[in-house]
């Protein structure tokens, strides 16, 4: 496999990658929205893509992160091309399965799902997208598979770029045909786009060393091990799955306006967690199976602690800066039918979000070291007692007295929770690192943090509340942070993060340094 980069640069890549294409997709969503409207087609539309959606969720992720950690084991066995293949393989027969399966139940389980009245106007509609809808099942399978190919070779921003091609199939069957064929177009476009995703992404892991050609052995063989691989997956997405459903179900207590709220918000989170959050652990899982794969513990355990550090400077300003912009910048601002007092609430809510950043990326990263070890007793303790039962409790005990924004402070309080049993699991196996610096780092980016925070309302205190004045608050507050961590007192850890930073661009301007891989990796 290729040398492996710095987790920090190639996270943060990834994450401009992820934002544009998530831009991109909102471009798609706004002209298709502009041309259809709101209506049953588009209704229909939205409960057909719940097939392809379900087997990602409940399948495909679990195992595409299951290869991943199984594929170092089997290239220092030097039968990975083998190993990929019969994946690969599996993978697609399955999917088949289950598409054909989709193809031939959702006619019958539409009336089901579906009360008679609300089915009588989307039959029609429906009828015409269960073709297209259970069969892209298939190459939304494929492109799963083959990411987590390259994925393994630690090739992360450019697979990710390839999500733009359905977006432009879609976008391109739209002006082409227009709304004459209802939601059917987006459905096949969709198809379409995502099968040449799969192509796209076959012939990159093509040119990046692996042959599909390669010799195998009999197709099933070592499915088992493999299974025992994804099992632990599958169980902590299970019960995250369970803990969307039980927030969702609990949303619907609010009051009248209140749940609309909470959408916004959390989508604004959801941008957060999706881009900076969802890269590191991306990029973080082909580094922890590769050095548990070669039984090196020590640089998992300082892997874990690098990662913790890094996370609390990177996240825990953010949190501040989401802070001051939800007291000082959201009142301000009024976006038609959402009133400024609504504009307020969501700058709560989405306040009640942020705080949860730091320990969703670092719980969830030493999670992932777990996974990797394979540590099913203190998996199942995390699962219980670091998500299902803390997320429950704190929304039974929170939702009555705060609302939407107890919901999001419950999200939050459960992902520090998680951190902290995940981090007596990880010390309980392999250790942490450097514990009490990791603590001491913590400490200093979270009181930098709070400070930057409180200079930031101070100013708009003093401005007086309004958009000039929250734009100003948001600055100083980030200012004043980078000027508490690269001034005095100073935060060793950023300080160290920019010059290791730096002295690559350095390095990667030599000539002479090109192919060297012998350097430390933070």
């Amino acid at each position: 496999m290729p040398a492996q980069r710095s987790v920090a640069r190639t996270g943060l890549l990834l994450a401009g990658v992820l934002a544009l294409c998530r831009i991109a997709s909102l471009g798609k969503e706004l002209l298709i929205a502009g041309r259809f409207g709101a209506g049953d087609q588009i209704d229909a539309y939205a409960l057909a893509l719940l097939a392809p959606a379900l087997a990602l969720a409940f399948y495909l992720g679990a195992v595409r992160r299951g290869y991943i950690v199984e594929a170092p084991r089997r290239e220092l066995a030097g039968e990975l091309a083998t190993f990929t293949n019969r994946y690969l393989v599996q993978v697609l027969l399955f999917s088949t399965a289950l598409a054909a399966l989709a193809w031939w139940l959702l006619p019958a389980a539409w009336p089901l799902l579906l009360t008679a009245d609300r089915y009588r106007k989307l039959a029609e509609p429906l009828s015409r997208l269960t073709a297209p809808a259970a069969w892209l099942i298939l190459p939304t399978a494929a492109v799963s598979a083959l990411t987590a190919v390259l994925n393994a070779r630690h090739s992360f921003a450019r697979p990710q770029w390839t999500h733009v091609l359905p977006t432009g199939a879609i976008v391109v069957a739209v002006l082409a045909r227009g709304t004459s064929d209802g939601a059917a177009v987006l459905a096949w476009s969709l198809l379409a786009g995502t099968t040449l995703q799969a192509a796209a992404l076959a012939l990159m892991a093509h040119r990046s060393g692996h042959h599909f050609l390669a010799p195998g052995a009999h197709l099933f063989r070592g499915s088992g091990s493999f299974v025992a691989v994804v099992l632990p997956f599958l169980w902590m997405d299970a019960l995250g799955q369970l803990n969307v459903m039980i927030d969702r179900a609990m949303a619907s207590w609010l009051p009248e306006g209140r749940l609309s709220i909470l959408y916004w918000s959390a989508l604004g989170k959801d941008f957060l967690s999706g881009t900076l959050v969802a890269s590191m652990l991306w990029v973080l899982l082909p580094r922890f199976s590769g050095q548990v794969a070669a039984g090196d513990h020590d640089g998992l355990r300082h892997s874990c602690s690098r990662v913790i550090r890094f996370s609390a400077v990177m996240l825990l300003p953010v949190s501040a800066l989401a802070l001051v912009a939800g007291r000082s910048l959201f009142p301000a601002l009024s976006l038609g039918e959402l009133d400024s007092a609504a504009c307020d609430r969501l700058g709560l809510t989405l306040t009640g979000y942020a705080w949860g950043l730091f320990p969703e990326l670092a719980g969830l990263a030493l999670v992932q070291a777990m996974l990797v070890l394979g540590r099913w007793n203190h998996l199942a303790v995390i699962g219980l007692l670091g998500l299902f039962a803390p997320n429950l409790i704190l929304n039974l005990l929170l939702i009555d007295r705060l609302q939407e924004v107890g919901l999001a402070i419950s999200t939050s309080a459960t992902a520090w929770l998680l951190l902290v049993v995940a981090w007596w699991a990880v010390r309980r196996t392999i250790g942490i690192d450097d514990q009490a610096q990791v603590l001491s780092s913590i400490a200093r980016a979270a009181a930098f943090s709070l400070l930057a925070g409180c200079a930031g309302l101070g100013l708009a205190e003093a401005l007086g509340y309004g958009l000039l004045s929250g734009i100003a608050a948001v600055t100083v507050s980030a200012s004043f942070y980078l000027a508490l961590s690269l001034g005095w007192p100073g935060h060793p850890d950023l300080k160290a993060a920019i010059q290791t930073w730096r002295q690559r661009d350095s390095d990667s301007d030599d000539p002479s340094l090109e192919h060297d891989t012998t350097r430390s990796v933070p």
